[in-house]
């Protein structure tokens, strides 16, 4: 009889101990959605980003090479759109360090409350010595993607080692208070989650000083997603927000600032070394340097055809290109 009731304290005890550190489910937005990965300031280490509509109180990955035996844990911040609902999100960002090169990873993303579907990417090969594939492209909406499919498809069939998307996306993301936003990343989120999705901002981003844009990706730059660089295989790859010199209420500095960080990333990556190394170097923007014609809305703007420097009122000009 003392054994048996030493035996149900115990039970009660220890079920009093689990019930203490047990979650009450209490958090009906908090799947994981619109889940996308990024290079980070090497091809070896990939920034996983998604969204949340309630705190999940935690950021979490968990990942490994055919088994999820590894975890990694993150941060999340509140974005909140600019629209008249003033609709929020958490946005999940999550640093996987120092992986393996040439190594397929499966992963799933979440919390206590809820975990994603099983995800796999693959890292780039090490060194330069390689055949690199690229998708490029830009302004894709979420109607009347046509591409949209392709690419999926090709993604989940290893035929891309990035994604290039130079601006324009969703058409817009924050149409209808970011609904259309949060549409456009649930539909890219099949190639997105499996291939790096390297970005830049284009004019259909600026809403609300582009914060729809700096808040949903995770690119390695140095201010807010607008310009970085980054290399991978023979190619230094360098992305530039060719906005920053139309919206200039939102600040002239910051036309300054990507410029003097522009000419030393170039200066750096052209040096004998680095050169050859990586003998191709690649700028991507969304807006074009030069226009060939006036009679297109495109090259109607007096900047894109003058260059900076007409913009301020000097007087020499950019010659057209025929």
């Amino acid at each position: 009889m003392e054994l048996f009731f030493l035996f149900m304290l115990f039970s009660f005890s220890l079920a009093s101990i689990l019930n203490q550190g047990a979650v009450t489910y209490d958090c009906p937005y908090c799947q994981p959605e619109q889940i996308h990965i990024a290079f980070g300031e090497k091809t070896n280490d990939i920034k996983i980003t998604w969204s949340t509509f309630n705190d999940t109180q935690e950021s979490t990955v968990e990942y490994g090479e055919g088994i999820m035996e590894k975890e990694a844990t993150g941060s999340a911040t509140l974005f909140t759109d600019g629209g008249k609902e003033k609709r929020s999100q958490w946005i999940h960002t999550v640093l996987l360090k120092d992986l393996k090169f040439n190594t397929r990873y499966v992963y799933h993303v979440g919390s206590v409350y809820g975990w994603s579907e099983l995800f796999s990417f693959k890292t780039p090969p090490r060194g330069e010595d390689w055949l690199l594939r690229a998708a490029i492209y830009g302004d894709m909406g979420n109607k009347n993607a046509h591409s949209l499919s392709y690419l999926q498809d090709e993604a989940e069939r290893d035929h891309f080692d990035v994604i290039l998307h130079v601006g324009d996306f969703a058409y817009d993301m924050d149409t209808e208070d970011a609904r259309v936003g949060d549409e456009f990343m649930r539909q890219i989120q099949p190639l997105a989650a499996t291939v790096p999705y390297m970005t830049c901002p284009g004019n259909h981003e600026e809403k609300y000083n582009f914060s729809n844009y700096v808040n949903r990706f995770s690119m390695p730059g140095p201010d807010s997603n607008l310009y970085y660089s980054f290399d991978l295989g023979p190619v230094h790859f360098v992305s530039v927000s060719t906005e920053v010199y139309y919206f200039t209420e939102y600040g002239l500095k910051l036309i300054v600032n990507q410029y003097d960080w522009l000419k030393e990333d170039l200066a750096e990556a052209n040096t004998p070394e680095n050169r050859s190394k990586r003998p191709w170097i690649i700028l991507f923007g969304h807006r074009p340097m030069y226009c060939s014609n006036s009679n297109d809305i495109d090259c109607s703007v007096e900047l894109t055809r003058v260059g900076i420097a007409g913009m301020f009122g000097e007087t020499s000009r950019e010659t057209s290109l025929h």
